[in-house]
């Protein structure tokens, strides 16, 4: 970062206090008090409310939704064109169809039961239609009767 050419140079106790802090940052004596810091800070639960606090900002971010929506979209987007994704759907696919022609029995147990339930949906609308049919036959009966 280029120096301001209005600010004055620093003075010697600027210059000292510089010297003595990067100093200290550079000592054993710095981790030990950031280790102290952070330690601190973890009991406090201070540290997880900042973390939460900004998780939570960041979730209600569109800068962050749109960075997410863009990375979603360049990731589907790759699996859309990959060709090793292809040949993996189709090797899949083709061991899943060896598969059932090995044992076909859970395939025919799934078109016996499907069946049977269409069968069964087939005689309850008939059923239905028939119980229908009886009601209007037996009011035009009574109706009919009722006239003569």
């Amino acid at each position: 970062m280029p120096a301001d050419p209005t600010r004055e140079a620093p003075g010697f106790a600027t210059q000292v206090a510089d010297a003595v802090l990067r100093r200290l940052l550079e000592s054993p004596l710095a981790d030990a008090l950031i280790d102290r810091v952070v330690q601190a800070l973890m009991r406090s639960g201070e540290l997880e409310r900042l973390i939460t606090q900004a998780v939570t900002d960041l979730e209600a971010s569109p800068a962050v939704d749109s960075l997410v929506d863009r990375q979603i979209e360049r990731v589907l987007e790759a699996l859309r064109t990959s060709e090793a994704l292809q040949l993996l759907i189709q090797k899949q696919a083709g061991d899943y169809l060896e598969h059932l022609g090995e044992h076909p029995e859970a395939v025919q147990r799934l078109i016996r039961e499907q069946s049977r339930g269409v069968v069964e949906e087939f005689f309850e609308a008939l059923r239905g239609r028939a119980l229908a049919g009886d009601d209007t036959v037996d009011r035009w009966v009574r109706r009919a009767m009722g006239r003569a």
